[in-house]
């Protein structure tokens, strides 16, 4: 149904003017910076872990239990930054209490107008992820309930009232078929896997 983009900030003062200043700083102080998240595993965690990964930068994760929680630390400058949902970041950089360095949707997104798709402003052709909002039923659901339920959700997604309310809640719409979001899916899986497996995740 849709991807929920994710947003690299810091406090409005952090000294850096873009993304690629960002990296430079963060990269040329090893073990100086740390970063918030919403939780060890979180999406928000392994997001910010594979861009660090392609950044190079050798930093603390400092996990919360929420992502208010993390922002409220980064708003104060106790974290140096956070990748963190559109939803729950957009009104702070709105109001001037976060500083936004780029978007992580390579195409960058309509709920976060005028920021730069980390994939150019941070020279990362590769950095292209968001969370996704998907419909799902369990394995082994006869083929033509799923595709009775695929053509309702297709049919809904054409709405303007639907689509509407999806960005409300801060869902870049991006409708993919059901074979189509299966190989997303696994993809995804990889994905996540190597990040979890080079940055040796595990949940306590």
């Amino acid at each position: 149904i849709g991807l929920s983009p994710y947003l690299l900030v810091t406090n409005p003062q952090f000294p850096a003017a873009n993304a690629r200043e960002f990296v430079a700083l963060v990269k040329a102080n090893p073990g100086k910076y740390s970063f918030a998240s919403s939780g060890t595993g979180a999406t928000a965690h392994l997001i910010a872990e594979w861009f660090n990964n392609l950044s190079g930068l050798q930093v603390t994760h400092v996990p919360y239990k929420g992502s208010s929680p993390a922002l409220t630390d980064v708003i104060g400058g106790q974290i140096a930054y956070a990748i963190e949902t559109a939803a729950a970041t957009m009104p702070h950089v709105k109001s001037g209490r976060l500083k936004a360095y780029g978007v992580s949707l390579a195409r960058g997104s309509a709920l976060a107008p005028g920021i730069e798709a980390l994939a150019t402003a941070a020279n990362l052709p590769s950095f292209d992820v968001g969370a996704w909002l998907g419909v799902m039923v369990p394995t082994g659901t006869p083929k033509p309930i799923v595709d009775r339920i695929a053509a309702a959700v297709e049919t809904a997604m054409q709405s303007a009232e639907v689509r509407e309310r999806i960005a409300a809640i801060g869902v870049e719409v991006d409708y993919r078929r059901t074979e189509d979001f299966t190989r997303y899916l696994k993809v995804q899986q990889t994905r996540f896997a190597d990040i979890i497996k080079k940055g040796n995740i595990k949940l306590d």
